[in-house]
């Protein structure tokens, strides 16, 4: 006979065993607490953002003043066994027929030569670039391109200078290859992936804060590495598109390609391997500690996905390691060193982050907790002259819980606004936080100093707060390591100066809405007022041709997009036809769709110009080309 269960809510055996279990595991837990609480009052967490007053800086030939480190790095010679990028324009002969193109730019190009002529691995960040990479090519060698290979979408905007220089020289048999999928999102978001391509125009502004282009070219504040500069587009499409385990013979050599488990900051990777050459052409080793998290945003970025896309080169025991972002290496041994520590790094990362949340900590205290070992933190590709880790952890645990850092006291927020009144109260207000302000940058506490004047700028937007607040950002700014973290400083100060005007969101392309107006009608659907069209159902088609004719179902607060209007479940109620630039203009809120319609711009086939008007004012703006200072600095004169 079996035994009762004396659990008033179990009803059967399993049940037994699933509360058995839960006990198991809720006794575990609490063996592993301290007994006794621990003491933190005077425990410090270091950062180089806190007694910072002391710390050495040194000013660079361009005047940027930076940390004594980082003057080390930067004064290093291009082939120092310490150094992992390069930072000044040169060109490299890594082999016989192999060279590396090197700027003062975040990206290398890359050239391989074939018995029939050249490979080209990226073109450059703009035209601009590609013009000057295609200089340094024709310093290297006089052989034709026969075709260029982009490793993803961010460096493939110098292509055009490259086409049209072989032009000049009688060649235009180049192929252009890459992955599959690349031309799709080059047309939807211009390489600002965004898990949602509404949001792209946000991701493109944020990359402006993150790489320079805010700062200027001498001074204290001088941009000096990893720096993208917005400048002309050179892309031009992929016409020889290649899937994983794909081979094409190039310039006379069989190259190998991988596009597949390979996904680092990009979907669209595609990875080169030259046997012949017994070279590899990659994205994946970069010339500091990789941004597991970028700032600016953008898709998880998985450490095990990176760390198996570093085994997959490792497999191939490579004599020559071409990449994107780091320093050229020939050597099978060195190659093999090279990517140990950098395999050893995303495990470390990974799994130090994992045992921390283990042990209930949460996002902020993971920031802190998660530091390389010194043989790692001493190995020259894992500087953190990019990004920070402390900027990593945080993202590992945001991918596997989301923003809720298990504190019940946190499932709720207040208001930005709201706390920073409130806290600016408790310490006795404005007079009073400003004091402490001051008194925390004078003994080098920035990060709390900066935490103070962000509750004391939302209180008190005036000229004497955004200085505090430009004072500590820029002392941090000064004392970071990492590129990135010293743009998104020295940006903001800037701005809080007066010095520049910040992007929110960066207007999209016209020659990408005119490519595929159907996909931003896609997109303009999330700018309904949803006051205003409460009351509202009805369907707006747009025509921008015989093929290109989309809708928007415009119903009690909502839009949805209909992709064939045709077949959809309602007809028409107004049906409009435009140009695809005038749908540019409209997007981008250069121009007025009421202004347009009286013009003759758009032309209304069903409905009444009063009920089309009514529909597109039911659409917000987005881009305050009269008020917002950045744009303004933008728009042509």
């Amino acid at each position: 006979m079996k035994a009762k269960s004396v659990l008033p809510f179990a009803k059967g055996e399993g049940d037994v065993r699933k509360y058995q279990f839960a006990l198991a595991m809720l006794c575990t837990a609490l063996a592993c607490m301290p007994a006794v609480a621990q003491d933190s009052s005077q425990q410090t967490w270091p950062t180089p953002y806190m007694g910072a007053a002391d710390m050495p800086l040194e000013t660079l030939p361009n005047g940027a003043r930076v940390t004594a480190e980082t003057a080390r790095y930067f004064n290093l010679p291009a082939n120092s066994p310490d150094r992992a990028s390069y930072d000044s324009e040169m060109v490299l002969k890594v082999a016989d027929g192999i060279w590396t193109l090197a700027l003062p730019s975040i990206v290398n190009v890359h050239v391989v030569e074939g018995p029939e002529g050249l490979i080209v691995y990226d073109t450059g960040d703009s035209l601009k670039e590609g013009e000057a990479f295609y200089r340094l090519l024709r310093k290297a060698t006089n052989a034709p391109i026969r075709a260029i290979i982009y490793s993803h979408e961010h460096y493939a905007h110098g292509t055009r200078a490259f086409v049209d220089g072989e032009a000049a020289r009688g060649n235009r048999q180049i192929k252009i290859v890459s992955n599959t999928g690349l031309n799709l999102e080059m047309m939807r978001t211009r390489g600002a992936y965004a898990l949602y391509p509404e949001v792209a125009p946000v991701l493109a502004a944020r990359a402006l804060q993150q790489f320079n282009t805010y700062l200027p070219e001498k001074g204290p504040d001088a941009g000096f590495k990893n720096s993208i500069k917005p400048g002309v587009d050179g892309f031009m499409p992929v016409d020889t598109p290649v899937v994983d385990g794909q081979k094409l013979n190039l310039a006379g050599l069989d190259v190998h390609f991988r596009t597949s488990g390979i996904e680092t900051d990009s979907l669209f990777q595609v990875m080169a391997w030259i046997p012949a050459k017994k070279a590899l052409l990659n994205n994946i080793v970069w010339g500091w500690f990789p941004n597991i998290y970028s700032v600016r945003g953008g898709g998880y970025r998985d450490p095990l996905l990176w760390r198996h896309a570093v085994d997959e080169i490792a497999a191939l025991q490579p004599e020559i390691l071409l990449s994107t972002h780091s320093s050229s290496l020939a050597g099978r041994d060195q190659i093999a060193k090279r990517l140990s520590d950098y395999r050893d790094a995303f495990s470390f990362v990974l799994d130090q982050t994992l045992k921390g949340i283990l042990m209930g900590q949460g996002p902020d205290e993971l920031r802190y907790s998660v530091k390389l070992p010194p043989r790692l933190r001493e190995a020259p590709i894992l500087i953190q002259n990019y990004g920070e880790i402390a900027h990593m952890p945080p993202r590992i645990y945001s991918a596997i819980f989301g923003q809720f850092d298990g504190d019940a006291a946190n499932l709720n927020q207040l208001h930005p606004t709201e706390e920073a009144r409130r806290m600016v109260e408790a310490m006795g207000g404005g007079s009073a936080v400003a004091k402490r302000i001051s008194r925390a940058i004078k003994g080098g506490d920035y990060l709390w100093a900066c935490k103070l004047a962000d509750y004391l700028l939302r209180v008190n937007d005036s000229g004497p707060n955004r200085q505090l607040k430009a004072a500590c950002l820029r002392e941090m700014g000064y004392r970071t390591l990492a590129t990135n973290s010293r743009s998104w400083y020295l940006s903001q100060a800037r701005a809080l100066e007066g010095k520049t005007a910040l992007l929110k969101v960066a207007p999209v392309p016209a020659a990408s809405i005119v490519s595929s107006p159907g996909d931003y009608v896609d997109y303009f659907r999330i700018r309904i007022n949803a006051e205003r069209s409460a009351d509202t159902d009805e369907l707006l088609v747009l025509r921008f041709g015989p093929d290109q004719v989309f809708g928007l179902n415009i119903h009690r607060g909502l839009a949805d997009f209909v992709a064939d209007p045709a077949h959809g479940k309602r007809d028409a109620d107004v049906i409009v036809e435009m140009s695809p630039q005038t749908w540019a203009a409209i997007y981008n809120n250069r121009a007025d769709a009421a202004a347009l319609l009286d013009q003759g711009a758009i032309r209304v086939t069903k409905g009444t110009d009063t009920s089309a008007r009514r529909l597109f004012a039911l659409f917000d703006p987005i881009y305050d080309w009269a008020g917002d200072s950045a744009l303004k600095a933008m728009a042509p004169r």
